[in-house]
């Protein structure tokens, strides 16, 4: 059973709850990358790997468990390209969950196309 956070201390619900939503999802890619990933304003890099992806976001295992609204930096890694440093994605958390059969936390990101992250604010985000 995965347990589901999305902002509000409170709020639990199970994975079955979360195709719930009215709103309209972008169509989700499982794909296992390894990617690094850091807080805006820090300089060092942690490590965690997708589950899955698409055009609006991510959804990756971490080494920590990040807050939600917690602002990032990502760069993904390929087997045959090593390390994407020219382009990181900017996003923020949207969602965080645990996993009774995993042990390592999973985040859900929303991407930012503005590098200054100005318009990924919580209040901003109708679509998770």
């Amino acid at each position: 059973m995965m347990t589901v956070h999305n902002g509000d201390p409170e709020h639990k619900a199970d994975q079955g709850d979360v195709g719930n939503r009215s709103t309209t999802r972008t169509t989700r890619h499982e794909l296992r990358l390894l990617l690094r990933y850091r807080l805006v304003g820090q300089e060092d890099w942690r490590q965690g790997e997708t589950i899955n992806i698409s055009s609006s976001g991510v959804l990756f295992y971490t080494s920590e468990i990040l807050e939600v609204n917690t602002k990032l930096e990502i760069i993904f890694e390929t087997s045959r390209i090593g390390l994407l440093h020219a382009i990181p994605q900017h996003a923020r958390v949207v969602r965080r969950m645990s996993n009774d059969t995993e042990s390592r936390p999973i985040v859900a990101a929303k991407f930012c196309a503005d590098p200054s992250l100005a318009h990924c604010s919580a209040a901003s985000s109708a679509t998770r």
